[in-house]
């Protein structure tokens, strides 16, 4: 009898364990959305003028903004800048806001025989902190 006594408490102190060890319902904090991290921008310009001076053949330049980078839903900013080198003086400044992977742009109006530097900044509409800078310098013949 002392036997089955034991086994009935023992089976007794398992099952509220269990039980009290068991999920709870309510009451908990909702756990946060895990966001996936945007990939950081990556751009290209074509053509692509690298360390030597691009060659505008008439008043402006024209160009493409590659954009290789996956985008976001909600796209990016562009902001191009064009300056003359002389004396730093604005040529020509233009915002966009684009969801292309491709996107033409082209320069202020030139002048034959200055050179300039254009500066394009690419930022992530989502990530604001998400953001690319290319620049290259540009002259009319």
């Amino acid at each position: 009898m002392r036997h089955l006594f034991l086994t009935f408490i023992s089976i007794v102190i398992i099952v509220t364990a269990l039980v009290s060890c068991g999920k709870k319902s309510g009451g908990g904090a909702t756990p946060t959305p895990i966001v996936p991290k945007e990939e950081s921008l990556v751009i290209g310009i074509d053509p692509d003028p690298g360390t030597a001076v691009a060659v505008a053949l008439s008043g402006t330049y024209t160009f493409k903004l590659n954009i290789s980078s996956k985008l976001t839903t909600s796209g990016v900013k562009v902001d191009v800048i064009t300056k003359k080198d002389a004396d730093n003086s604005t040529v020509d400044s233009k915002s966009l806001d684009s969801n292309s992977p491709g996107i033409d742009l082209s320069t202020g109006t030139l002048n034959p025989g200055i050179l300039c530097t254009v500066t394009v900044t690419v930022t992530s509409k989502a990530t604001p902190a998400n953001t690319v800078v290319k620049s290259f310098k540009v002259a009319r013949k």
